[in-house]
This record gives structure tokens, sequence and C-alpha cells, in this order.
């Protein structure tokens, strides 16, 4: 198959933005501070192919500076655009995200090109994950953006195997930022796929200076922990991650906590034992008394009269619940807080 070279200079196609704008198929975002009917700045959407399709020309195409661009615009100005709830938003970039890797996919880009467009999509949907773990799933769907989210890391991940292929025979080395990159993206999806056996067998495989970064490390001794059953060790090393690799990590808390407090159904299974209640809100992470009252009414954990202590028995553990679904956590929130977020999203500062 004949390579692709797009040589559009635009965010949006000539030929699309015209029949969008002519069949009035603009998002909010595309208009025009927000006027009805009134162009502002178009992004390609995404189509899926056809079975018939004729390959793309270039002029439909745009340029790996052009979808750098876009990148940029999407995880700049319209991340930060407030005038829509949150959820909206995703939609719009998560849509516009998808229309950039399929140019990347049609354009056969290399492993360094790749990487470029990719990293910052996997932050962006990292963070999403989440920001939007609240949301109810009409207006938000966390299996879809976790498949996504795992064939993005995948495609990065592979693309690094593929220039570590290529350092022997290669002039060109790596930017200290594209190495600090990889070692923010290799952790990210350590975190992401915490408990999983082929990840934790990738970071014993990787080069000497990823395994040797700090952060990296961190969420190393995080996974080995949990491997080796030690959730008390897991929960207490979760702050100590720097923002969105704190956020995706902590969208594994409630399995977690369950975990823990099913733990001390068979550790402390006597009808005289008490646990107090101040020691399990530092264990869990959770930052309120109310919290803590939610997670053992919903596993069915009695609470004793003065509401200072649980008492565990580990027959009446509602083994049938489902796992509390994730929340906003306040450590987390704090160090969200703290970071421009674009500057983050396109790891210009990590």
């Amino acid at each position: 198959m004949a390579q692709v070279r797009g040589s559009c200079q635009s965010f949006c196609p000539d030929g699309e933005s015209k029949m969008r704008i002519r069949e009035k198929l603009l998002h909010y975002f595309e208009l025009k501070n927000g006027q009805k009917n009134t162009p502002g700045i178009l992004v390609k959407e995404f189509t899926r192919s056809a079975a018939d399709a004729k390959m793309p020309q270039a002029k439909d195409m745009r340029t790996e500076q052009s979808l750098i661009k876009t990148v940029e615009y999407l995880l700049k100005d319209i991340i930060l655009d407030t005038r829509k709830p949150y959820n909206v938003v995703y939609d719009f970039i998560f849509d516009r995200l998808r229309a950039v890797r399929r140019e990347i996919v049609i354009q056969m880009f290399d492993a360094r090109q790749t990487i470029r467009l990719l990293e910052p999509i996997v932050m962006f949907l990292g963070f999403s994950l989440y920001k939007l773990s609240v949301e109810s799933i009409d207006k938000f769907d966390p299996k879809i953006c976790n498949q996504h989210l795992q064939e993005c890391l995948t495609g990065v991940l592979c693309c690094y195997e593929e220039l570590d292929g290529q350092s022997s025979t290669t002039t060109e080395e790596p930017t200290l930022r594209e190495l600090e990159r990889r070692c923010f993206i290799e952790s990210l999806y350590q975190m992401f796929n915490l408990g999983s056996p082929e990840s934790f067998i990738r970071a014993l495989t990787l080069p000497e200076y990823v395994r040797q970064d700090a952060t990296f490390r961190l969420c190393f001794n995080i996974c080995l922990s949990y491997q080796q059953g030690n959730l008390y060790r897991v929960i207490m090393g979760l702050p100590q991650l720097p923002h969105i690799l704190c956020a995706v990590a902590s969208t594994k808390l409630q399995s977690i906590r369950r975990s823990l407090l099913q733990i001390f159904t068979h550790a402390y299974n006597n009808k005289q034992l008490t646990v107090p209640a101040p020691y399990l809100l530092r264990l869990l992470l959770i930052d309120s008394p109310a919290g803590l009252q939610e997670q053992c009414r919903h596993y069915n954990l009695a609470i004793t009269p003065d509401r200072k202590s649980i008492l565990f028995n580990k027959t009446d553990f509602s083994q049938s619940a489902a796992t509390l679904g994730c929340r906003q956590e306040r450590f987390v929130e704090a160090k969200l807080a703290r970071i421009y977020l674009p500057e983050v999203l396109l790891l210009k500062k990590l």
C-alpha cells in the first residue's frame, strides 16, 4: 500500500469544513463564542473507515506539524474551557484525538513521530478516567476510556521498544526530555495495570535509566507490594505519586479498600474485638468518618453505638456487594490543584 503524506496545514481540511458548515454539523466548541451557526475554529472529526472507502487524498490529511498543533490546541485551549461540563469537553476532545490516531495509522508514521503524538493522548485519557469517575454511565463510560487508554499505552510502548532495537544502528540519541517522558509513561502503565503480571514482568526488563528513575522506582515498589499482598504499603505509597500518576492509581483505591476490609474480617473475627475508626481512616486513606461509615454500610460491617470503632465478623461481610465506585480523593485533588493542567498533559513539565 502506497504511503500517504498529508498536506493539510489546518486543524480541519477545507472539504470537511465546508460540508459541516453547510450542513450545520458544528460542535459547540467549534462555534465562535458559542453563537449558533457562527463557525469558529473547526477540528477534523473522527469517521469510521467504510469497507469500500477510497484511500484518503493528501489534501484531506494533516501534516505531522498540523497534528501536533491540533493536539496542543485541544489540550490547552479546549480542556480549560469551562462553559460546558467536563464530560462535554471530554467527548469533544476524545473524538478529535481519535481522528489524530487514525491519521497516525493511515500515514504510517515512524516510532518517534507516533510517540510524540500518542504520549499527550495517554495523559489526557488517564486524567479523564479519574476526573469523570464519579459521573453516571450516560455521561461517561469508563470501560471505553479504559480500552482506549490501554490501546494508546500499548502503541507507545511498542514504539519505545522499536527505538530500543534501533539504538545500535542509529546515531540519533534521545533527548533528556524524551527520556523523562518515557519514564513517566512507563510509570503510568505500571499504575494503570496494577496487579497485572504482564506489566510487572515488563518492569523487570526495561532499560537501566528507566528502572533507576525515582518516580518509576516508586511505582515499581508499589506494584511489588501489591504482588506480595502487602496492601498497606500500596496504600501508603499512593499519596507519594505525582499528580496524574496519583489520579490514575487512585481509581484502584476502592478495590484495595474492599480487600483490606475483607482481610480485617478474618484477622479480627471476634465479637469482643473492635478496631478504632481513626486507625481505619488513616489506613484506608478515607478523609472523613462519613466515608468510613459508607464503606461499613455497603459491606455490612457493624459500627459500635458511639461510632468510634468497627466490629468485624467474617460471616457478616457482604461478599455479593459490588465494589464501591471510584470517587475524587482529597489527596489527589490537592495535587491537581497545584499544577497547570495543559503543561502536564502535554508533558512539558512533569
